[in-house]
């Protein structure tokens, strides 16, 4: 059974976007997936465009998951909680190369602040995630934890 998730309003400061511009643009994109938490239903972490390695580490993940039950991953990565009233949207780009780039979140949510990195590639002319990290602690990786890596957490304590 998926975790209640209380649905919150975010406040929309970021001018709307062209879906051609998103494309073009790896920032542009990462605020039109932000925007999505405005919404009272918005689009599941799950269903954003990955690329080939991803979405296969995604789908392994659940069919490897029991009827029922969620899954490696009982958070949503992109805003790394499970509830959320979003502000002070900043997206950064990191670097860019070509086809692939990083491009980092910084935002508020409910009582904490949080800073994502997103790997990106272009794939057909659009932007697809290949991964996402949080960079606060407990810092983690989703690639890493939906394979099952022993340093999926690297704050953990080791067992």
């Amino acid at each position: 059974m998926r975790p209640h998730i209380l649905l919150a309003a975010l406040p929309l400061a970021w001018p709307a976007v062209a879906p051609a511009q998103q494309q073009a643009d790896p920032v542009a994109y990462i605020r039109a997936i932000y925007r999505e938490y405005s919404k009272t239903e918005p689009k599941p972490w799950s269903d954003w465009p990955y690329t080939v390695r991803m979405r296969k580490l995604i789908v392994d993940d659940a069919k490897n998951t029991p009827e029922g039950e969620v899954g490696r991953l009982d958070w949503d990565p992109i805003i790394n909680a499970q509830a959320w009233k979003l502000s002070a949207l900043k997206v950064v780009l990191i670097s860019r190369d070509g086809d692939r780039a990083t491009v980092d979140a910084s935002f508020h949510n409910l009582n904490a602040n949080k800073h994502m990195r997103f790997t990106l590639e272009r794939a057909d002319g659009k932007w697809e995630i290949d991964d996402i990290a949080a960079l606060d602690k407990p810092r983690w990786t989703v690639s890493k934890v939906l394979a099952g890596a022993p340093d999926a957490f690297p704050d953990s304590p080791a067992k």
